[in-house]
């Protein structure tokens, strides 16, 4: 009798270390949150002849639910900015990055974080010139802090994008202002004339 008391009191306090450690790790997971800066790096598979520009960047992640949204900023090989759009659910980041200079390029990278916080996975990447990119990334939490995030000081746009069938939003069109023209005089001919007498002429 007193052994099974013994082992009750045993057998609870191991369920319940067993539940509140359960609970803990539940609750680590739920809270987990991708709001932060963050360090990302791109390997490409193979090297080509134009430099990835998604080599190495910092992101600022805002996320809301499973959705994240941010910019991004980086230096190769010119000093760019860009918007990030996608989500993360269940410890996989899935995401678009638009990087905002000439010419226009777009990358996914899609991934998995690891018992450590970095996620690893893989990435594509294309311009509007045709040349591409693929390999594999990684990413590390920097600083929870958004607000230390600087974006690149580029150099505005020395092109306007053309927009078929419309005008483009970043072309203004110079519209010469109307000229007022002045009312035209109009002509008046007089006429002046004398009011002759007439006689009557004798009958011979």
């Amino acid at each position: 009798m007193i052994r099974r008391m013994i082992r009750n009191p045993i057998l609870v306090s191991a369920a319940l270390a067993s539940l509140i450690l359960i609970t803990s790790i539940g609750l680590a997971e739920a809270d987990f949150d991708l709001t932060g800066l963050w360090a990302f790096r791109c390997e490409q598979d193979q090297i080509s002849g134009n430099p990835l520009p998604l080599e190495e960047f910092t992101a600022a992640l805002f996320q809301a639910g499973s959705a994240i949204s941010g910019a991004c900023t980086g230096e190769t090989p010119d000093p760019w900015n860009g918007m990030v759009t996608g989500h993360f659910e269940e410890g996989r980041l899935d995401m678009e990055v638009l990087l905002i200079q000439h010419p226009l390029t777009v990358a996914r990278i899609a991934g998995m974080s690891s018992d450590s916080g970095v996620f690893v996975g893989t990435f594509v990447c294309s311009d509007e010139t045709g040349s591409g990119w693929r390999g594999r990334f990684s990413a590390s939490l920097t600083s929870p802090n958004t607000t230390l995030y600087e974006p690149a000081v580029s150099e505005p746009f020395s092109f306007v994008p053309i927009v078929s069938g419309m005008l483009s939003d970043f072309e203004e069109e110079t519209m010469a202002p109307a000229v007022e023209e002045a009312p035209k005089k109009r002509e008046v001919q007089v006429i002046s004339y004398t009011r002759d007498t007439i006689y009557a002429r004798p009958v011979m």
